[in-house]
């Protein structure tokens, strides 16, 4: 079984934590699961994609070759509260101090998991040389039974009481029209939320892989935008991303479009597939990069 490796804080008050755990099955094969439990001052719609970014950029960075990790999402769940989360399933060569080579890269079966708990964040990460895919993954479903992350989740629920605050990024804010319709945006993805999501999921977390939120946020930004066309002075920009943006939905691929801008971290099973014919599509309508700018993050405020 595993043998607990060791315990590091990462802050002085010993709430962020990381608490590693290995198995030796002979002298060469070890499996080593790291847990990082740590409380968040605020929570936005983006927060546990970019938890995955950072982890993808971070394992890439310490890879001798490109690692592609493909996320899948689930949620657990009980009577009060549903949590959501992210996992990735992958192998990568890991980096080891060798004495004769200096660093020798050793193939590693690896597992990436993380959850919104509220105002907790509870994530795992899994090297082995010897665990398959599969017994990973029941190694995934033994780690959130055992480490109970509905409970860590009912520790400190949101507000739901309140609507979420919106932030605006700072192109945005080039003329009325953009500041605006993506307000429109961010308006209609707490709304889009709000309806379709369960008390005890908005309890834990923004739940924000679902492609259909984004689908119609972006649609009603767009019928602001043919709405109100004509009553300010518009940017070259913002025209030239609406127009764009309009393109986009009057072909269909709205879809493609935002799984693109996400890198693939939401929940479109199709995406992957389409991906390649999207790229040509953008090319053959003259879209630009620009149309993956996030403009906006709902939020809510913890501390």
């Amino acid at each position: 079984g595993f043998q607990l490796e060791g315990v590091t804080s990462y802050d002085a008050a010993e709430t962020n934590v990381g608490v590693s755990y290995i198995q030796k099955t002979s002298k060469k094969n070890k499996t080593v699961l790291t847990i990082y439990i740590y409380p968040k001052k605020y929570i936005d719609n983006q927060l546990l994609r970019d938890e995955f970014y950072n982890y993808d950029y971070a394992l890439n960075q310490n890879s001798n070759d490109h690692v592609e990790i493909n996320p899948l999402f689930g949620t657990l769940s009980n009577e009060n509260l549903k949590v959501g989360f992210v996992y990735a399933l992958f192998n990568n060569a890991m980096g080891q101090q060798d004495f004769f080579n200096g660093v020798k890269y050793v193939n590693k079966n690896s597992l990436l998991s993380i959850y919104e708990c509220g105002g907790w964040t509870f994530k795992t990460r899994v090297s082995s040389d010897d665990m398959t895919k599969d017994q990973l993954k029941e190694l995934k479903d033994k780690v959130e039974n055992y480490f109970g992350i509905l409970n860590l989740a009912s520790i400190k629920t949101l507000p739901i009481h309140k609507v979420p605050d919106i932030i605006l990024s700072s192109s945005v804010k080039r003329d009325s029209m953009m500041t605006k319709a993506v307000t429109e945006a961010a308006q209609a993805k707490i709304v889009w939320l709000s309806k379709n999501l369960e008390k005890k999921e908005i309890l834990t977390g923004f739940h924000d892989m679902k492609i259909d939120s984004e689908i119609y946020s972006v649609e009603k930004m767009l019928e602001f935008y043919k709405a109100h066309e004509n009553d300010w002075k518009i940017n070259p920009d913002t025209k030239k991303y609406f127009e764009e943006m309009t393109r986009i939905a009057e072909n269909g691929r709205l879809k493609d479009h935002i799984y693109e801008k996400y890198h693939g971290v939401i929940d479109y099973p199709e995406g992957e597939a389409r991906k390649a014919d999207y790229i040509q599509f953008k090319i053959d309508k003259n879209i630009s990069e620009d149309t993956n700018e996030i403009f906006y993050k709902i939020f809510y405020r913890l501390q």
